[in-house]
C-alpha cells in the first residue's frame, strides 16, 4: 500500500511521456529492423519446437507399433 501511493513516473511533469516527439518510436528501430529482430528470435524458435515435437510424435508412434 504504501508503494502505490507513490505517483508512477509517467504521471509526473517533465518525464519521457511528454518529452518524446509523437511521431517516434519508443525503440529507437524503424519497421524493417524490428521485423528482423523478431523473425531471428521467432522463427528459429518455432522451428526448434516443431523438431522437438515431431521427434517425440515420432517416438510415440515407433512405440506403438512395435507392440
Amino acid at each position: 500500500m504504501f508503494f502505490l501511493s507513490f505517483p508512477q513516473a509517467w504521471h509526473l511533469v517533465g518525464t519521457w511521456s511528454e518529452q518524446l516527439p509523437s511521431e517516434s518510436n519508443l525503440i529507437g528501430m524503424g519497421q524493417t529492423e524490428l521485423m528482423m529482430t523478431l523473425h531471428s528470435i521467432f522463427v528459429p524458435l518455432l522451428i526448434v519446437i516443431s523438431y522437438y515435437l515431431f521427434n517425440r510424435l515420432n517416438k510415440k508412434e515407433s512405440k506403438k507399433i512395435k507392440g
